[in-house]
């Protein structure tokens, strides 16, 4: 009976199921050989996929295009793929500098990305349908100087908020962070205004992550680079952005949120909502993935020691409806090289109910991975 179950175990885990005593995990490669993946999960609970494919399917290729998926509970596929890029653009190296993607009430999604070749970041939206994206278009043109990461993307009901960093790349110290708004699911946006306090810097060459948390404030959890060295996690709160900005403050500091480095991490983060309007921020701090309540912001803790004395980077994570996260991240990680993945899944207080996955399961180079809470309450996680 024993090697009845063990040979069941065996065939789940090679078919891409992860047990945990709560909720499962499906874990599948990004469709089309993808890199880069991102999920959002939008008010109907469907699930949307962005991902970056390679023109040509060879170690030494860069040049290819944004694709947009969505997924069909029914059948645990992705539907056909929709370009979103208009044209083939070479890939940054750095998963850094990551494309990012919002969805409005209208069942718009919104991708902002970075060109590394012209240093812009460029913005296209689909049609309410989802069949097509409009014709891409360069969104900075005053606030360009030194942009060199990726961007982030926010929605909330017909709002896009589009945010990045900027300024000199010899004066991390000095730079700042900028946003555009749009109240009209992004037909048009406003003017670029800068949103930070440039006194705190912004590291050059990390992402960051922007929810809303109501239709009038926006939440920046970004890394600033404070002296040149304190690149903290810095919890920006906007508010005003439903009509004319009006205040902006900073969150209390945590000690799991400080890191002083005289070089630039290379870092990203991750945001996400919970069913009771909770959001979730994961992020890197001295080489090792923290997690941390942003309604409670004393909750934070470090989500699990490493495989090997090496670096944890690049986390995503979900939650469902029961209030169980999942949160997973590469390990073993150099500018080009994917890593290793790991995961962690908490139940709602915080206690371990799986971890780590039975088998090994390499990221591909450039990439990271990506999660997102299906309708059942089990969760997605692509590599």
């Amino acid at each position: 009976m024993l090697a009845k179950f063990q040979r069941f175990s065996l065939m789940l885990a090679l078919l891409g199921w992860v047990f945990t005593t709560q909720a499962e995990v499906l874990v599948q490669a990004t469709p089309d050989n993808g890199l880069q993946p991102r999920l959002s999960v939008d008010s109907n609970g469907d699930i949307h996929l962005l991902y970056f494919k390679k023109r040509l399917n060879t170690p030494a290729a860069r040049e290819g295009n944004l694709y947009y998926r969505q997924y069909n509970v029914e059948t645990g596929r992705f539907g056909l793929p929709v370009k979103v890029s208009s044209s083939a653009f070479a890939m940054q190296t750095f998963s850094i500098a990551r494309a990012s993607m919002a969805v409005t009430d209208d069942g718009r999604i919104h991708v902002m990305w970075y060109y590394p070749n012209s240093a812009e970041f460029i913005y296209s939206r689909s049609n309410t349908e989802r069949t097509a994206f409009e014709q891409q278009r360069s969104i900075v043109e005053n606030f360009r100087e030194g942009i060199d990461a990726g961007g982030d993307v926010a929605a909330i009901g017909n709002q896009v908020a589009l945010i990045w960093g900027a300024g000199d790349l010899s004066a991390e110290d000095e730079r700042a962070m900028f946003a555009r708004f749009s109240h009209d699911s992004g037909a048009n946006f406003g003017e670029e205004v800068m949103i930070s306090n440039p006194d705190l810097g912004a590291c050059a060459c990390c992402s960051m992550a922007a929810d809303y948390l109501d239709e009038n404030e926006l939440l920046v959890a970004y890394r600033s680079a404070i002296d040149g060295i304190g690149r903290h996690m810095q919890l920006l709160t906007i508010s005003g952005v439903g009509e004319e900005i009006s205040n902006a403050f900073y969150g209390a500091m945590n000690d799991q949120q400080q890191w002083e480095a005289s070089y630039c991490p290379l870092s990203t983060n991750d945001i996400v909502r919970d069913a009771e309007g909770q959001r979730w921020l994961v992020f890197e701090t001295e080489s090792r993935i923290v997690r941390m309540n942003l309604s409670y912001q004393s909750d934070i803790a470090k989500v699990a020691e490493a495989f090997t004395e090496t670096r944890q980077k690049n986390p995503a994570i979900a939650v469902n409806k029961a209030g169980h996260r999942i949160i997973v991240w590469g390990e073993a990680i150099s500018h080009a090289r994917g890593g290793r993945m790991n995961m962690r899944v908490v139940d709602s207080t915080g206690n371990e109910v799986g971890f780590s996955l039975d088998r090994e399961i390499q990221i591909q180079d450039y990439s990271f991975p990506a999660a997102a809470t299906l309708p059942s309450g089990d969760f997605l996680v692509l590599h």
